[in-house]
């Protein structure tokens, strides 16, 4: 259990919101960490070189990471930052001897980066503020390949459950599973059916009746489960759900072939079982968080599509939300450009996520707002409740909950995430212009590494791009935020 000190609460409270697979948009984690960052910054000026990304998309990776790397502890002391920063400044050609010492920095980032984040936590005077500090380590985490599910039931259990300790401690804690090798699980897929011929079935093929004793050997009852065969694949991840997200895809991708290539088509049964865990995995469990509320709000779901722009954008960005990564990130800038775009604007097409940031950050305190004034209302019962119940429009709640902050009348908030959140609030009202700025530079930090990532895909074929899966991850639920004020409007 974490010990009670305001600083290691607020960064546990924003840990939970950045590693929780179902935060509200505006709560979770919009960015990358430096490892990543300089794996991007390298494969981007190699994709530049090829003419596969523009010089300018090239220096945009290496800029932000400038910026943010100059006040990271975990990045190392002062003269590493100084190396750092210089080699981003040069000219990154391939095989330069920049190019070869940034390789060089990256290897001794990426060794005990979360080690020197601990130590700077132990000191009040070195540590950076919470939010911070939260965004470095879950960011770092996510990074490596672990998954959001398992993190966020990870640091769940060592803040609220456990023996006791220091946010230092858990982020010591933390490093040793970036330091271990990932592990191999065994995923069954079991499929109700398959084309007819079964000539040069894959290595992996089990019949029914091996896939049935495969299940009952690793104990899962084989009762209701009717089966044609099953897939068993042997999958390198950081966690059970990692290995489901690899599983999906692999099975996405050989669907795909079956469609191509024969007249029948290959179904699974929805589930997947995982060797060592104790219940079945719902397949096709893939949200990104792409939500567009206004659909239900204007009861608009059922309506037939018409010919405006906007119904064609929510066509192109419905991949965004669950399809494989290659097809979910051109769709989800598709619906981008069809929407920003304009005819002047051919010189840089990334202009059109800059716009679409401007929209986010329009909404976010309005967001913000709403979350904190619903649960001042389910855990008070005072006058600043009864105003909020009588009010039929989430604005005038906000506009409520702002006149209640502005007179610094106190709220009664529960969850920690909530309390960070007003802290948040607070921040913005004292000094809006500076405060949404930033929010606003951050969102269009995320737009824009989802469109370098569109680039590589659709330019030069590159379905396996380092930073695909994590733009993916931080910008689809921007996407939809934005999208959502925009089908708002119409």
């Amino acid at each position: 259990m974490l010990r009670v000190n305001s600083y290691d609460q607020h960064v546990a409270a924003c840990l939970l919101n950045f590693c929780g697979p179902r935060s509200p948009w505006q709560r979770r984690l919009w960015t990358v960490g430096p490892v990543l960052g300089l794996r991007e910054a390298l494969e981007a000026s190699a994709a530049a070189a090829e003419e596969h990304l523009s010089d300018r998309a090239a220096q945009d990776v290496r800029s932000s990471i400038i910026r943010d790397a100059g006040q990271d502890p975990g990045v190392g002391d002062a003269p590493q930052r100084r190396a750092l920063q210089q080699c981003l400044r040069s000219d990154l050609r391939r095989s330069s001897g920049d190019y070869v010492r940034l390789k060089e920095i990256l290897a001794r980032i990426r060794t005990g980066y979360l080690i020197r984040w601990a130590l700077a936590l132990e000191d009040p005077d070195r540590r950076p503020k919470p939010e911070r500090a939260a965004r470095a380590i879950a960011s770092h985490l996510l990074d490596a390949g672990f998954t959001s599910e398992y993190l966020h039931r990870w640091f769940s259990y060592r803040v609220h459950h456990g023996s006791e300790l220091t946010l230092a401690e858990m982020v010591h804690e933390s490093a040793g599973l970036v330091a271990a090798h990932p592990k191999t699980f065994e995923v069954m897929v079991p499929v109700k059916a398959t084309p007819r011929s079964k000539v040069n079935m894959p290595h992996n093929w089990h019949t029914a009746q091996a896939t049935s004793d495969w299940l009952r050997d690793h104990g899962f009852s084989t009762s209701e489960l009717r089966q044609a065969g099953g897939f068993l694949m042997r999958i390198r991840a950081r966690d059970a759900w990692g290995a489901l997200e690899i599983a999906n895809e692999r099975l996405e991708l050989i669907a795909a072939r079956v469609a191509l290539g024969a007249r029948s088509v290959t179904r699974d049964c929805g589930r997947a079982w995982i060797a060592g865990q104790k219940d079945p995995f719902p397949l096709h469990h893939v949200r990104r968080g792409v939500e567009i509320r206004a659909l239900e709000r204007e009861h608009r779901l059922y309506e037939g599509a018409g010919q405006s722009r906007l119904d064609s954008a929510l066509e192109l960005v419905a991949p965004l939300n669950s399809g494989a990564p290659s097809s979910a990130v051109a769709g989800g800038w598709a619906a981008v450009e069809a929407l920003l775009l304009g005819p002047g604007d051919s010189g840089d097409r990334g202009v059109a996520g800059d716009r679409l940031a401007a929209i986010i950050a329009c909404s976010f305190v309005r967001a913000e707002c709403t979350k904190v004034a619903y649960a001042h209302l389910q855990a008070a019962d005072d006058v600043i409740a009864s105003d909020l119940r009588n009010e039929t429009s989430n604005r005038q709640r906000t506009e409520i909950l702002e006149r209640c902050v502005r007179a610094n009348q106190p709220l009664v908030l529960r969850d920690p995430a909530d309390r960070v959140a007003l802290a948040r609030i607070k921040a913005i009202f004292a000094n809006p212009r500076e405060r949404l700025r930033d929010i606003e530079g951050y969102l269009a930090a995320a737009l824009r590494r989802l469109y370098r990532q569109r680039n590589l895909v659709l330019h030069s074929g590159k379905t396996h791009a380092v930073c695909l899966r994590a733009a993916l991850r931080t910008a689809a639920p921007l996407i939809g935020a934005g999208l959502d004020r925009l089908t708002h409007a119409h």
